[in-house]
């Protein structure tokens, strides 16, 4: 039997966490004057949402593509749409913890780097990554598999896109949204 996922054991789902996209402004004037066009404010959040399903669907098929054990992933993936005054300013994604072990290659003795990562589980207690899994991850029978970075990657240029039609001083700063950082 499967326990419920709870908010707290998701990726992503707090503001400030990674795995977003900033859809940042250079100006506030500019921003401003935006958000008193509301058809196209409108138009601009609805094709955001559009592409954040697109995404959403690539990488479910991607998870079902490559991973053999999906216990909770698929189900978890949620899109996160964070607005300001009606405007989008960040999107984002969460979804359940084994997502990371799954993209970086990581599991039970074969976990993180040196000084280790600590997290809170779903019942509240704090956990940290024993010591002597330190530099083992994606060794042994536990390998990287990239389900989430590529997929961002091919759908970037699509919300470019979006952003530009809709302001020329808008950009993205998408340095958090990828997995692996390096």
């Amino acid at each position: 039997m499967r326990t419920p996922k709870r908010r707290n054991s998701l990726i992503g789902a707090r503001e400030g966490l990674p795995f977003e996209i900033s859809l940042e402004s250079t100006s506030r004037i500019a921003r401003y004057e935006r958000r008193q066009d509301k058809e196209k404010l409108r138009q601009f959040n609805s094709e955001v949402k559009e592409w954040m399903g697109y995404v959403i669907q690539d990488l479910k098929g991607n998870i079902a593509l490559l991973v053999q054990k999906d216990e909770f992933l698929s189900d978890s993936l949620e899109p996160r749409i964070y607005k300001s005054k009606g405007e989008t300013e960040r999107v984002g994604f969460s979804f359940a913890r084994e997502g990371i072990y799954i993209h970086k290659g990581a599991g039970r003795g074969q976990g993180g780097f040196r000084g280790g990562s600590k997290w809170t589980d779903k019942y509240g207690k704090l956990k940290k990554t024993n010591p002597d899994s330190f530099y083992l991850m994606g060794t042994g029978n536990r390998h990287p598999i990239r389900w989430f970075d590529p997929i961002i990657e091919k759908n970037l240029p699509k919300l470019a896109d979006i952003v530009a039609d809709y302001a020329a001083d808008m950009q993205i700063d998408a340095s958090r949204i990828f997995i692996d950082k390096d």
